[in-house]
């Protein structure tokens, strides 16, 4: 019997999308190492891996937000917008207004905490799409970081430098001078709200919510104060992960993540967390992160051009919705018959 348990656990690992990526990422190390060598560059170096470890640390918290408010079948299009407004609120607090590092970073925190409850308030009060709201939102967001970075002459400082070392060790310091503070907070983080969604009540009706909205209610699940909590909690970590950006590059911008923009949701989607709702996890979330940044680090050790790699990401996240579509298909026809 117990042999039996052991195969039928295995048998999912491997089924699993986490295994799924596990391999494609030991293919991406061996062909970049390879390629890598064919330009006489190394690949599977540590140095190599601790960067691709600090590269994930600012998509992590995107990823974490817009995955768990994807399992609960929302979605929010202003995250990235969030976290660049955040991080010009920071910089513009410590130069601009004086203001203490902490007080300006608790600043930026409660602003992004704020989009999230207007979010919420569009979605659950008015009835809008979360697509269509979360969209609308990015474009007020973006006007109000570029009110935030105008001057008293009325000039719009697009990048905006600062001088607090404290601050800034919240996106350099490293741990013995190897181990990143980021990559440490980022593990915490997964594990946390990994935990939260497998194991607690909360994230048991998360899952329910997703996957069965009538059933979720008629269980007597809060489904409206549920996604409040969603994206104000998405709304925040978008917002941390602008204030790792600005303390790494000492800077605060009103393009800050825009590279970043679908990386978080591409790293959810290609984890098993279904663009639907009510499935998926954030481990295999985080699997899909460390896949398109070893991609992405590969393709610049390739000697790759900077507008090939966006192009191949773009194609990923078309690659992953399709996958996560037609799974969705097959399940509403397994249903039906």
């Amino acid at each position: 019997m117990k042999d039996e348990t052991r195969v039928s656990t295995l048998n999912r690992a491997i089924r699993s999308k986490a295994f799924t990526l596990c391999i494609l990422l030991i293919a991406l190390i061996v062909l970049f190492t390879v390629l890598g060598a064919l330009n006489d560059l190394k690949f599977f170096t540590s140095k190599v891996f601790i960067s691709i470890l600090q590269d994930l640390a600012v998509p992590a918290f995107l990823a974490i937000g817009a995955g768990c408010l994807l399992v609960s079948g929302g979605i929010d299009l202003s995250q990235s917008t969030v976290g660049a407004m955040a991080g010009m609120l920071v910089a513009v607090g410590i130069e601009w207004w004086n203001l203490p590092w902490a007080v300006a970073m608790l600043l930026a925190i409660v602003a992004a905490g704020c989009i999230g409850i207007i979010n919420a308030v569009l979605v659950n009060e008015l009835r809008m799409a979360p697509f269509i709201a979360t969209m609308s939102m990015t474009s007020v967001i973006k006007a109000l970081t570029m009110l935030t970075a105008t001057d008293g002459n009325g000039s719009l400082k697009s990048v905006l430098t600062y001088e607090n070392a404290t601050f800034t060790k919240l996106g350099t310091y490293q741990f013995g001078g190897v181990v990143p503070l980021t990559v440490i907070l980022l593990v915490a983080a997964f594990v946390i709200y990994g935990l939260m969604l497998s194991k607690s009540q909360l994230g048991r009706s998360i899952y329910m919510i997703g996957g069965n909205p009538n059933a979720a209610r008629l269980s007597g699940i809060n489904s409206r104060r549920i996604s409040y909590f969603l994206y104000v909690n998405c709304s925040m970590l978008g917002g941390f992960s602008g204030l790792i950006y600005t303390a790494r590059t000492k800077q605060g911008s009103i393009q800050a993540l825009l590279t970043d923009q679908f990386t978080g949701m591409t790293a959810a989607i290609l984890g098993g967390i279904s663009f639907g709702g009510g499935a998926g996890g954030l481990g295999g979330a985080f699997m899909g992160l460390l896949v398109i940044k070893t991609f992405n680090k590969g393709m610049l050790v390739a000697g790759s051009n900077s507008f090939l790699t966006t192009v191949l990401s773009g194609a990923l996240l078309l690659a992953a919705l399709t996958l996560d579509y037609l799974s969705i298909r097959r399940q509403r026809k397994r249903v039906g018959a």
